[in-house]
């Protein structure tokens, strides 16, 4: 009965340190973005999301280390909160809840047309920007209806 808990114990602390280097790139480019001022330089940052959400997905496990983050990193997430938005909240804990919206409503467009991370700033840029994209993410499948519309841009 020891040895099972000690292996899982092993096993816990082994996942947690393979995710914070998975996720060190992206704070590192959260912490970058706090540093630079431009219109443009959020996309290095989501960029950086959008390729460990990748890496994640591609090794069909992105609902279970998104679970794992939010466990090792305490942040509170719903059943169905997106792998995302759970990488955003660890990298860029600070902002505001409706442009971190935004955000990963746009990199789930980009995820649901399987964009390569090398082609990012370009499929962005012809969709409408990450404003374009998230709108498009919202007319494919809606999370659920607002009176007013989704987005005042």
């Amino acid at each position: 009965m020891r040895e099972a808990m000690a292996s899982n114990i092993r096993a816990t602390r082994r996942a947690s340190i393979e995710l914070a280097d998975t996720i060190q790139s992206a704070k590192d480019a959260a912490a970058g973005l706090n540093k630079r001022v431009g219109r443009f330089e959020i996309y290095s940052f989501l960029k950086s999301i959008y390729r460990v959400y990748m890496r994640w997905k591609d090794r069909g496990d992105a609902r279970r280390s998104a679970r794992l983050l939010a466990q090792e990193l305490s942040i509170s997430r719903r059943k169905a909160t997106s792998p995302i938005r759970v990488l955003i909240d660890a990298t860029f804990p600070g902002g505001d809840l409706r442009q971190k919206s935004r955000w990963v409503r746009a990199l789930e467009y980009l995820a649901s047309r399987d964009v390569p991370t090398h082609e990012f700033k370009r499929f962005i840029r012809a969709n409408g920007g990450l404003a374009g994209c998230a709108r498009l993410a919202a007319e494919r499948s809606r999370k659920r209806r607002r009176p007013g519309g989704d987005w005042s841009d």
